[in-house]
């Protein structure tokens, strides 16, 4: 029954409401950028640059190249900039978080995963104690076997487990899982390593959805590429382009799939390198004629000089604060520019300022945003007014899903799990349909399928300690009611009914006979 909602001040109703359009008027009220930022990708470079004052520009940089930079100098107008806070990652405290991704998809690529295990395990010698490492795998779904940050021993044993036993790859939608699980760790670098042949089964999910997630979590994709054939590996372009638009690196494995050698001495080596480091921008805010300047940034190196501009703001008065100023920014210059020609830019990413209009929107459109807010309000408050009158409507009763069995622990809590789809899977993975967090029970241990006159077949899915039923070891038996099923340790009924089915009233059955009509 839906009762009527009263109009007062008291209501709850009523209190969230005013709540939110206040939330929305302090929205409005201050939306003004407090920051610049801008990022730089090329193919030696990474670099992402934020001014949060007009005396300071903050910038954190990969250099793409095996050494470390011989200086690093800043400049603007002819006049060289101080450089401070200048320190090597990994600096006192720093993470890098690493998600090994390895691709199941195929039951023909068993050999290569086999491989992968080898080679995980190579790469797990290399790794410091400020690396935290996770495994997953991936055809359909993505499964974490250990997460990020697990000890290397789990890693290790997780791996042993991998198998090929998939049939379709959802490639990109899997990769937008892992970046979103990179995403949500506090880390200083983050880093997928993807193993995988390149093939694609996606239909909704594409290539540029995964480079704007890993560029905006800050996840470096190195792609580690196993052709299927010299006909199918053409799709290992698409490990390619995901690594470079990341700025990870991308290695491609011989015929027998072993990796360079160059690579496993260094596998770490594109994500720890770099820095970051301040400029300070106090000489040229004391420039009347310079609110937009330049600051040219130059990386040594033993293969040249890397030069590339970003520009800044400065206050156009003294009194002028900096996020409006910001205006006067996006006028000078739109975009970061790379100076030095033999540099491509692979991509360029930048937050741009907005525009002059910012004091025609802050004078006229809030005032607007105010009158509309107010309109809304209005009208909520009159519907809510008018329901005071209405009828109760009537509640709906749903009718709830009749499972098709049950299954029921033996012991003292008799806990019901009921079955509810026509293939129930049974293991210690958090995937199956019934988990059974107990170390004798494998990870994916057992099935019970249901068919369609009735029969239930329980299933051994190649599990370690196998299944008994009713005392006997069977790979494979058709389910009657009050089976006791055996796996792992723990004891398992049968049943089609549920545990609390005694409990129910007994249905009064009463023959009649059909009257007889003259």
């Amino acid at each position: 029954m839906i009762y009527p909602i009263r109009f007062s001040l008291k209501s709850k109703t009523m209190r969230c409401l005013l709540y939110l359009v206040f939330l929305s008027l302090i929205q409005f009220l201050f939306f003004v950028p407090t920051a610049l930022s801008w990022e730089i990708l090329t193919d030696k470079l990474d670099l992402k640059c934020t001014q949060t004052s007009k005396t300071q520009l903050d910038c954190d940089y990969r250099l793409l190249l095996p050494e470390p930079p011989l200086a690093i100098h800043a400049g603007s107008a002819g006049s060289s900039l101080d450089i401070t806070g200048n320190i090597s990652y990994p600096w006192p405290g720093g993470i890098t978080a690493i998600l090994f991704m390895v691709d199941t998809s195929d039951p023909g690529r068993s050999d290569v995963v086999e491989i992968n295990i080898k080679q995980i395990a190579k790469l797990l010698e290399f790794s410091k104690p400020y690396h935290r490492i996770g495994l997953a795998s991936f055809d359909k779904k993505l499964r974490i076997e250990a997460p990020i940050g697990a000890p290397e021993k789990q890693i290790l044993s997780a791996s042993k487990s991998l198998r090929a036993v998939g049939k379709t790859t959802e490639f990109y939608r899997n990769i937008l899982k892992a970046i979103n699980v990179l995403a949500d760790i506090e880390a200083d670098r983050k880093s997928i390593f993807l193993f995988s042949d390149g093939q694609a089964e996606d239909k909704a999910y594409h290539h540029q959805d995964v480079i704007r997630a890993a560029r905006k979590a800050g996840v470096i994709i190195n792609g580690l590429g196993y052709p299927r054939s010299v006909s199918l590996s053409v799709a290992l372009q698409n490990l390619r382009r995901l690594s470079e638009e990341t700025g990870g690196v991308f290695v491609e494995t011989d015929n027998s799939y072993e990796l360079p050698k160059s690579f496993l001495g260094l596998p770490f080596a594109n994500i720890d390198s770099g820095g970051k480091f301040s400029i300070d921008l106090s000489p040229l805010s004391n420039r009347a004629t310079l609110t937009s300047p330049e600051i040219a940034l130059t990386f040594e190196t033993d293969i040249g000089d890397l030069t590339t501009q970003i520009p800044v703001t400065l206050a156009a008065t003294t009194q002028a604060a900096f996020a409006p100023a910001t205006a006067a920014a996006s006028q000078t210059t739109a975009r970061p520019s790379m100076a030095t020609d033999n540099i491509p830019v692979i991509q360029v990413v930048t937050t741009p300022a907005l525009p002059q209009e910012i004091d025609s929107l802050l004078w006229y459109g809030v005032p607007v945003a105010l009158i509309v807010l107010i309109i809304l309000t209005i009208i909520t408050l009159i519907v809510i007014y008018r329901q005071k009158g209405a009828k109760p409507a009537s509640r709906v009763t749903e009718t709830p899903f009749k499972p098709f069995a049950y299954l029921i622990v033996q012991d003292e809590k008799a806990t019901n799990y009921p079955i509810t789809s026509t293939t129930w899977r049974i293991g210690r993975s958090k995937d199956n349909e019934l988990t059974l967090q107990d170390n004798s029970v494998s990870r994916r241990h057992a099935e019970i399928h249901r068919y369609s006159n009735g029969k239930f077949i329980i299933f051994d899915v190649d599990s370690l300690n196998g299944i008994f039923v009713n005392d006997e070891k069977i790979k494979k038996k058709k389910l009657h009611e009050g089976d006791i099923i055996e796996i792992g340790d723990i004891f398992l009924r049968f049943s089609l009914y549920s545990a609390d089915f005694q409990l129910d009233e007994d249905t009064a059955v009463q023959r009649t006979k059909t009257p007889v009509h003259s």
